[in-house]
């Protein structure tokens, strides 16, 4: 193998790299705007979530059941 046969190899395979990742470049765009734009979503109904948590939370009974299981002396 002579050095033109490698560096034509060697620019074989970086144009096969360049082309698949050309190839995949509109899905790896579309998944991270989702990402983002799932993220910013997530991030403006926070204060809804939260609200949402706060009255559907029930505040525990003030008696302790625990008495019921004791043994008496």
């Amino acid at each position: 193998m002579d050095t033109g046969t490698i560096l034509g190899f060697t620019a074989g395979y970086l144009a096969a790299i360049t082309g698949a990742f050309l190839l995949y470049l509109p899905v790896i765009v579309l998944v991270v705007a989702l990402l983002v734009a799932g993220g910013l979503l997530q991030l403006l109904l926070l204060p809804i979530i939260i609200l949402v948590r706060r009255l559907r939370h029930r505040q525990e009974p003030d008696v302790d059941p625990s008495w019921l299981l004791e043994r008496r002396r």
